[in-house]
């Protein structure tokens, strides 16, 4: 069996809107391995979770996925059907979404809910041993008086506690890929950092290869193998974690760091990447971060960037060696 449970290769999605044709997601490709973690980061509009409903097959009308292979343990997910993704989502890539009362339902006790989806996805199991795993779940993400938790609604839960049983959702069926999408940002410092080790927990546990998505370089430092940098769409730094953070190259990752906070630091200020994501129909014509580049050059003005460097350290800049294909 192949270490190597997601594959994307060269995603592409398009947005239609009247007559503008408006590139969203541009050329990205990524691999990810069973218990690795890929963190994927950049500010919002940079196109992380359009990259997500690329990956998921679930990108909004008038949006189209306009070129690229996403393949789920060797299996093209683009342009199966229907009926086949549905069976996909939810079984062998699961999603955790930032506020988890956008997953559950209000009205349903939360043990039913998880017992629920492991019914949608395994038709030999029965509703007892469904509740039975479900309970076993709820204990297993660490929710203290897991019997009175099973029968409780999200309304009677805090955040923290609501989140937990997403991740038991999330995991009911042991999923290849385990997507996170922004899943501590509602949530305070603390219990933040519960939920993080509670992925990290069930990451090993499962084996699941663990795609998190977030705006904070804290959080990617912590929880990152491998890291894709996104910005207006594009990759622009795909790296080893321990790498990116001892040298990163690209000019927006080092702005990135830099506004890291900081204990010790003799700043009167944090830093500030000055300006902001280009909307999609208002791209520069050259690179798309030249514009908020400090060290950016008349051919970055005009000319845009591909991949630069090795499997290991790739950079979309011309500051760094030959472009990936040149002699």
């Amino acid at each position: 069996m192949s270490d190597i449970v997601l594959s994307v290769e060269h995603l592409s999605i398009t947005f239609y809107k009247d007559k503008a044709v408006l590139p969203t997601i541009d050329d990205v490709s990524f691999t990810l391995k069973r218990g690795e973690t890929l963190g994927i980061v950049g500010e919002s509009g940079c196109g992380k979770s359009m990259t997500v409903n690329g990956i998921l097959q679930m990108v909004p009308e008038p949006g189209k996925i306009t070129g690229g292979s996403v393949k789920l343990n060797g299996e093209e997910l683009v342009g199966l059907s229907e009926r086949k993704l549905a069976e996909r989502r939810g079984k062998e890539i699961a999603l955790i979404f930032q506020e988890p009362m956008t997953s559950l339902n209000p009205l349903m006790r939360c043990g039913a809910q998880i017992a629920e989806t492991i019914l949608a996805h395994d038709r030999s199991v029965g509703r007892k041993e469904a509740d039975a795993r479900a309970l076993e779940l709820i204990k297993q993400v660490g929710i203290p008086m897991p019997e009175k938790i099973f029968d409780s609604i999200p309304g009677e839960l805090s955040g923290g506690m609501r989140q937990r049983i997403v991740i038991a959702m999330a995991l009911c069926n042991h999923p290849s890929v385990l997507i996170c999408d922004e899943p501590t940002t509602a949530l305070d410092v603390t219990i933040q950092a519960q939920i993080l080790r509670l992925i990290n927990e069930m990451k090993r546990s499962y084996n699941t290869g663990v795609i998190f998505i977030t705006h904070d370089m804290g959080v990617i430092r912590e929880m990152a193998d491998q890291v894709m940098v996104m910005y207006a769409g594009q990759a622009v730094e795909y790296v080893d974690a321990d790498e990116l953070f001892r040298h990163p190259l690209h000019p927006y990752t080092q702005g990135l760091i830099r506004c890291i906070p900081s204990f010790g630091k003799d700043e009167d200020e944090l830093y500030v990447i000055q300006g902001s994501v280009p909307m999609l129909d208002n791209l520069p014509k050259g690179c798309l971060f030249a514009p908020r580049c400090p060290y950016a050059t008349d051919r970055c003005r005009v000319e845009r960037p591909r991949f630069l460097g090795e499997k290991r350290h790739r950079v979309r800049c011309f500051l760094y060696g030959k472009e990936d294909g040149d002699a």
